[in-house]
């Protein structure tokens, strides 16, 4: 099959789109960057000779903020999440992954939501809505439905999206002090490569400054979903911090991973790095907090 032989089906508004996927969910294929459909389609890991392509949708492309709730249209690109003043001032951390994903070229073509129906485990864009606890809201012809992220991934490669819903919006409380978070990729390079590991650190601080009184952390590449590292979190929340307590940490973390071996590293590799991973988030944060501090 040629990518010439695909029909390729242009809807004008959000409603026409849910309507099309009503009437043909069981042949036609939802695309909007395309940055991983067309490889799929070239590699003929996906066969389908259909594609809705909800691209010039703009009605789902925006980032607003009301009170401490942001909201992302799930056709933002990563270009507008990187260029967006909300989410530099309120969600730095989701900005720094960002900048992670592939080249200029390839951010300006691709999209949270198309990143979240892909449902990779090493995509860069995923652990930091984890520890954001982030909702996804997805749309069909008939209503709408508010996932958590956690739920909304239930396999490797599968998610809850049902053939006739399409990704509209994600959302979550805007990062602000005493929360702090931060996000730390390693790859073959520090960019344009998939991750071997990533983690995706939000804190509370305690009031003392010296604990964190609340702390979620997310990690990528390490199991056929992202994974929340809940023994690490319980161990760190309300413990004073010092290198070996976090490096203790990082040993829990690793010790929650099930990651498997494959052409870019093997699975003792990848759990032998998620301690040194994460000592340097939790560092990072821990300079951050000096930085607030300094006169």
């Amino acid at each position: 099959m040629r990518l010439s032989d695909i029909d390729v089906v242009q809807p004008e508004t959000l409603r026409d789109a849910l309507s099309v996927l009503h009437e043909r969910s069981d042949s036609i294929k939802p695309i909007a960057g395309g940055t991983d459909t067309i490889v799929q389609l070239k590699e003929r890991t996906l066969q389908t000779r259909k594609l809705l392509d909800i691209s010039g949708l703009g009605e789902l492309r925006y980032i607003l903020r009301k009170g401490s709730i942001v909201r992302i249209g799930a056709l933002s690109t990563y270009s507008d999440i990187i260029q967006s003043p909300i989410l530099n001032s309120s969600c730095r951390m989701l900005v720094e992954a960002s900048k992670t994903i592939g080249v200029l070229q390839l951010q300006n073509r691709a999209t949270i939501g198309g990143n979240l129906a892909n449902a990779s485990p090493a995509g860069d864009g995923i652990p930091p809505l984890y520890a954001l606890a982030a909702t996804i809201t997805v749309q069909n012809h008939k209503g709408t439905r508010r996932i958590p992220v956690e739920r909304f991934f239930v396999d490797y490669r599968k998610t809850d999206l049902r053939t006739d819903e399409l990704i509209t919006e994600i959302s979550f409380e805007a990062v602000k002090k005493p929360f702090d978070a931060t996000f730390l990729k390693l790859g073959l390079r520090e960019a344009h490569f998939i991750s071997l590991v990533n983690v995706a650190v939000w804190i509370r601080w305690a009031p003392e400054g010296a604990s964190f009184s609340d702390i979620r952390v997310a990690l990528g590449a390490v199991a056929p979903v992202v994974i929340r590292a809940r023994k690490c979190e319980e161990f760190l929340r309300n413990r004073t911090l010092g290198e070996d307590v976090i490096w203790q940490a990082g040993q829990i973390a690793s010790g929650e991973s099930v990651p498997i071996s494959d052409v870019r590293a093997s699975a003792e590799y990848r759990r032998a790095v998620i301690p040194s991973i994460l000592y340097k988030a939790v560092n990072r944060l821990i300079d951050s907090r000096r930085m607030w501090e300094r006169p």
